[in-house]
């Protein structure tokens, strides 16, 4: 028996089940559904991350103007994706998310150490 056997965790898939049956999990995957079905907010977001690229490659070159007027552009996308209630709530479900995850990673690392200091 290794040491990694006598570690009394979750197991992935106990995980898994505690996270899929979380709330703010389900209300995520339904609104990222929405999201991807929603062709208006694909397409604003697709020009987003075009100009998000256009913007790192401008500053590179140091083009000042350019990459001003970019950024311009590229923040009143933002504003159109947020103004959009679908949007703004999937991106806030994505925060919540990932701090459920980050709780989840913490506490398994807690029972991680909390068994290595024991031995």
């Amino acid at each position: 028996m290794n040491m990694l056997d006598t570690i009394q965790l979750p197991s992935v898939l106990a995980l898994k089940e505690r996270l899929q049956s979380d709330p703010v999990f389900r209300r995520y995957r339904k609104a990222g559904e929405k999201v991807h079905q929603n062709q208006e907010l694909l397409t604003l977001y697709g020009r987003y991350t075009t100009l998000q690229k256009e913007v790192v490659n401008l500053s590179h070159y140091k083009l000042a103007e350019a990459t001003r007027q970019k950024e311009e552009e590229l923040k009143a996308i933002e504003e159109a994706l947020f103004d959009n209630p679908l949007f703004a709530e999937y991106m806030q479900l994505q925060v919540e998310l990932e701090e459920l995850l980050q709780t989840m990673a913490f506490l398994v690392e807690s029972k991680v150490n909390s068994f290595l200091d024991e031995c």
